[in-house]
């Protein structure tokens, strides 16, 4: 049975903190399918000899895979934008988030910023090894929360062309839920948005497109639309546009059976990225979306109009 039309507001404001946390608790727990690296942050040479994130119990998020398909190759000399991890140095980069969900009469925005140093797995090139520094935030009571996940282990794995296959967390022991839960939506958004490179040879002018399923509180296709505005040694420089499209009209409230129906619904972004093919992570970019959701319940007379967004920025 869906919501009495009067306790809307209340129930989809904790979506999204109730989305992420689900997320968060399967991220922290084991998986006997991932087999541990050697304890502690160990590295040679600037890559990392073990999985620090794996070591501390870390299972691995599913992040969802996209399909990309070349439009224009794009003119003059064609190449395959294939990676070439540098093993030698560690990565340095400042990811910085906001995501924003508002509402008539309430708004709530929630920015993190989370510096990351990257290493390549020794014998493994696939896998990403995240120490994360001092992570901030310009609310206070969540900047002062933020202060116990300083020195947490992450680990990205990636896939042809880029691609972010499954991330892993482990916050220490005494960091809260509140904090934990804000690293993880910093690091599920970016990745969930992260533009994937052709594994065909391209040249500057090239356009592709990409396409994944996001499965949350609403599934969505993610479509986005790609083009190489430069390529300099290992750095291609992309700007992008993006859409979603709800899959179906059901809105799923977590940690229960009742849903509400999607009547309207809009999501669309622009923004433009930096890689470079010997690190595992942008060199820089900055993205903006922006969206709006109407949601149903009981009352199809009451529905409820949310508008969301969302700013993803490396540096």
């Amino acid at each position: 049975m869906s919501p009495h039309p009067r306790r809307l507001r209340s129930v989809v404001s904790s979506i999204a903190a109730a989305t992420a946390l689900s997320v968060l608790v399967a991220g922290c727990s084991s998986d006997a399918d991932e087999t541990p690296g050697a304890a502690g942050p160990s590295t040679s040479a600037g890559c990392s000899t073990g999985s620090p994130s794996r070591a501390a119990g870390a299972a691995p998020v599913p992040i969802a895979p996209a399909t990309v398909t070349i439009v224009d190759p794009g003119n003059g000399e064609r190449r395959v934008p294939t990676t070439a991890p540098d093993v030698a140095t560690a990565q340095s980069v400042t990811l910085v988030t906001t995501s924003e969900v508002a509402s008539p009469g309430s708004a709530d925005a929630q920015t993190v910023e989370m510096p990351l140093t990257a290493r390549f797995g020794c014998t493994d090139l696939a896998d990403l090894e995240l120490a994360l520094g001092t992570v901030t935030s310009p609310d206070p009571a969540l900047n002062e929360a933020m202060a116990a996940m300083a020195g947490a282990t992450a680990g990205l794995t990636l896939g042809p062309g880029y691609a972010p296959v499954s991330l892993r967390i482990a916050p220490p022991e005494q960091a809260g839920g509140e904090a934990r839960l804000a690293v993880e939506q910093a690091l599920v958004s970016a990745f969930n948005t992260a533009v994937v490179l052709p594994t065909e040879p391209v040249a500057v002018g090239a356009t592709w497109r990409s396409e994944r399923v996001i499965a949350a509180a609403a599934t969505v296709t993610q479509t986005i639309e790609a083009r190489l505005t430069s390529w300099d040694g290992n750095r291609l420089t992309i700007d992008y546009t993006a859409d979603e499209t709800p899959v179906n009209s059901v809105f799923a409230i977590p940690g229960g059976g009742d849903s509400l129906t999607i009547s309207r619904y809009s999501y669309a972004g622009e923004g433009t990225v930096t890689v470079d093919l010997t690190r595992g992570l942008p060199v820089s970019g900055k993205a903006t979306y922006r969206g709006a959701r109407e949601l149903v319940g009981a009352d199809p007379g009451r529905p409820l109009l949310q508008q969301t967004g969302l700013s993803v920025t490396w540096r």
